[in-house]
């Protein structure tokens, strides 16, 4: 599943981010990275960003760039 159809206080592992650059680049440098776990703490009501903690980092996302990690359970 993607982080953008997690739902509050769902973790996982992060198994693909299929983002291209630059985005991918910004993405690792946050921590963002395959084999990382992350849990999803919030979402805005129109969900158009995501606020995740990957391993203890809060980090804030917009929809393109959730639309392209992908986490397994």
């Amino acid at each position: 599943m993607r982080v953008s159809d997690m739902k509050i206080g769902e973790e996982g592992v992060i198994t693909k981010v299929s983002a291209q650059e630059p985005v991918k680049s910004r993405l690792f440098a946050m921590g963002i990275a395959k084999g990382n776990r992350l849990k999803l703490l919030d979402h805005t009501l129109k969900k158009q960003t995501w606020e995740i903690d990957v391993e203890g980092t809060r980090v804030a996302l917009r929809k393109e760039e959730a639309d392209h990690i992908e986490v397994e359970k």
